[in-house]
């Protein structure tokens, strides 16, 4: 049991009467979510780093897990981080998060409009949710708090809002023109080619979404992040096995990136090979649970139990893999989240 019981708290909530800017017409068109869970963050329950809070810079952070908890705690210290906000928003998208990232991102922006990662990873994360305009907006945004790049928006934010066709096709020109500027691969950026592979990932140009980030990869070869878009642009384009090359890519650079590990149980599933998907659906899941030996170093070698972050997603994924294993038993225990009923039956 932890030593003191931490309610958690909404923080980070976004006040949209001050996100929101007004047309003329009184149409917004900063962001326009409207799920509830996009709104706030809702740290974990009973964060040993709350308790011990010398410990969130003064010892190392093993896993995802651990991580993520340091930062939950630095933000709920400091609110206004938006540094801090921007870092967790993107943890969470490596765990499979996308919510919880929004939320993160989100804060991080309204605090730092120039919080360049946010906005890419926002527009990545809304792709995901499949909120088209918002990731639109977010694109525009990276585009517009860019001193390289912005001079190039002529025209008044969001003219396109309503229209999903215009307002695609406005966003590719102005990241082929940004992508113009630097033709060279000794110029080429990176994060322009990304843009570029969301927006072609959106309209399923998905040749064109692969050339580039393939492009981005030719300077940032050791991006896990960038690998595994590349294996979830192959699966869209029903190329599974293709897919798993590069998400072992991903988590061979990083064996602790869960979203990855994910994407890979997938494929397998795609490709009928239930044994390899179970193990890699599990390996995310306990990546998830995991609490590094830090924690326990906190309450003095003390065991401590956390609240389950697992993604309720990746359960239901395992339930239905159980039942087509023939594996009823193990099925009904996904509804207890119950990781140790799979030991023996599976590695992980």
């Amino acid at each position: 049991m932890p030593i003191v019981e931490i309610e958690p708290e909404l923080v980070g909530s976004v006040d949209r009467k001050k996100w929101n800017r007004l047309r003329p017409d009184g149409i917004a068109y900063g962001y326009s979510s409207i799920h509830p869970d996009y709104d706030v963050y809702i740290p974990t329950k009973d964060n040993p780093y709350m308790i011990r809070r010398d410990a969130i810079d003064g010892m190392e952070h093993t896993t995802l897990a651990d991580s993520i908890l340091a930062l939950e705690a630095k933000v709920q210290l400091n609110p206004n981080d938006a540094k801090t906000w921007e870092e967790l928003g993107l943890k969470q998208q490596e765990n499979e998060r996308d919510r919880a990232a929004i939320a993160a991102l989100e804060r991080a922006v309204l605090l730092d409009p120039n919080c360049l990662d946010a906005w890419l990873a926002l527009a990545i994360a809304y792709r995901n949710e499949h909120c088209r305009m918002d990731a639109f907006n977010c694109l525009e945004q990276w585009i517009a708090n860019n001193s390289r790049y912005k001079d190039i928006l002529r025209e008044e934010l969001g003219v396109y809002h309503k229209d999903g066709i215009k307002r695609h096709d406005y966003i590719t020109n102005v990241f082929l023109e940004a992508a113009r500027t630097s033709p060279g691969s000794e110029e080429m950026d990176a994060d322009v080619q990304v843009g570029l592979g969301v927006i072609f990932n959106m309209s399923e140009d998905f040749n064109k979404a692969m050339d580039c980030f393939k492009a981005a990869l030719l300077i940032r070869p050791d991006d896990y992040q960038l690998w595994n878009k590349v294996g979830a642009t192959l699966a869209n384009a029903r190329d599974n096995s293709g897919a798993i090359e590069m998400y072992m890519n991903a988590i061979q650079i990083n064996p602790l990136f869960v979203r990855a590990r994910y994407n890979l149980a997938i494929s397998y599933m795609n490709l009928g090979q239930h044994q390899e998907a179970a193990e890699n659906l599990l390996s995310s899941l306990s990546l998830q649970h995991a609490a590094a030996l830090s924690i326990n170093e906190i309450h003095g070698g003390v065991p401590t139990e956390l609240h389950d972050n697992t993604s309720s997603s990746m359960w239901d994924s395992l339930r239905l893999l159980m039942y087509m294993m023939n594996h009823e038993d193990l099925a009904s225990q996904c509804d207890f989240h119950h990781l140790e009923a799979f030991r023996g039956y599976f590695n992980f």
